[in-house]
């Protein structure tokens, strides 16, 4: 058997891995059942997932890199919701069914952020709830009969977000180094 040698967290890394603690906290608490219109948490849980891959990301990219930062940029390669679901996807961090979620969850943020009227009864937003997969593999069990579409899309978010959550730390595990610096 080979042994792992436990590797703690320190610096930048720790300081970033407490800050995504503290930033999930406040998404606990604006993403309920009880809170916000549908617009809000439509935009809202892409948006966290955007940022949760940034630090599904930055754990497996090296360290204090210029040229990581600018990936990271305004108009850097990962500067997209859509770059870092392909590139996480492309690492070998997140396996097909949470990427295809991902890029799910991306649309139907979207649509909430480009159109006003949207809500969680349109059709469109319907049938892309109706499409999340990775929290009915998580929970191994169909939704119940009486779920609304936007409970589809909160625990789809959620389950998500918890499988996110895991993935920081293998990355950390994984993490890529500079060569000849």
């Amino acid at each position: 058997m080979v042994e792992k040698k436990l590797r703690l967290i320190k610096g930048d890394e720790a300081k970033r891995y407490v800050d995504f603690l503290k930033i999930l906290r406040e998404f606990d608490k604006l993403f309920t059942y009880d809170q916000g219109d549908d617009r809000n948490i439509g935009i809202m849980g892409g948006t966290f997932l955007e940022l949760a891959l940034e630090h599904v990301l930055r754990a497996f990219l090296p360290k204090s890199n210029s040229e990581v930062e600018k990936l990271f940029e305004v108009n850097g390669a990962l500067s997209t919701f859509s770059n870092r679901i392909s590139m996480t996807f492309s690492l070998g961090l997140v396996d097909k069914m949470v990427k295809d979620d991902l890029h799910v969850i991306r649309k139907i943020r979207n649509e909430f952020a480009h159109n006003l009227l949207v809500s969680f009864q349109d059709d469109k937003i319907a049938s892309l709830c109706k499409a999340l997969k990775w929290h009915k593999e998580a929970m191994l069990r169909e939704p119940p009969e009486d779920a609304t579409i936007r409970d589809l899309f909160q625990v789809g978010v959620h389950q998500v977000i918890s499988h996110l959550h895991g993935c920081i730390s293998i990355a950390r595990a994984e993490k890529r180094k500079i060569l000849n610096s």
